[in-house]
């Protein structure tokens, strides 16, 4: 799980939705910007994807949990938001966690 002081705020997450640049994926969708400081990010699971509660903060854990193992590559002063799609669900974690490096490669935020 990453940790409180590594995700955003409710205030910069409505920033980054509004502001930011997207990256799209069969996965999810990227949004992030350049700030000041530490990078921190935010992962949302919409009912879209899965209508109970617990599934879809199974897959915001795991997702977390994919986004600590490899935290110390991300460069510093960026804020994301990870928009997850439908079909994610059903990913195991070894894979969930391969797409989303991924996605941070493609997007440049990735040393």
């Amino acid at each position: 799980m990453l940790p409180h002081s590594k995700r955003l705020s409710t205030t910069l997450f409505s920033k980054v939705l509004e502001q930011g640049r997207v990256l799209h994926t069969p996965l999810g969708s990227l949004f992030f910007t350049q700030a000041s400081g530490i990078s921190r990010f935010s992962v949302s699971v919409p009912k879209k994807v899965s209508k109970g509660a617990v599934e879809r903060n199974k897959i915001r854990r795991r997702a977390y949990s994919a986004i600590r193992g490899f935290e110390d590559k991300i460069k510093t002063g960026y804020h994301g938001v990870l928009v997850m799609k439908k079909g994610v669900e059903k990913l195991p974690f070894q894979e969930l966690a391969v797409e989303i490096e991924k996605i941070f490669v493609k997007s440049g935020l990735l040393k």
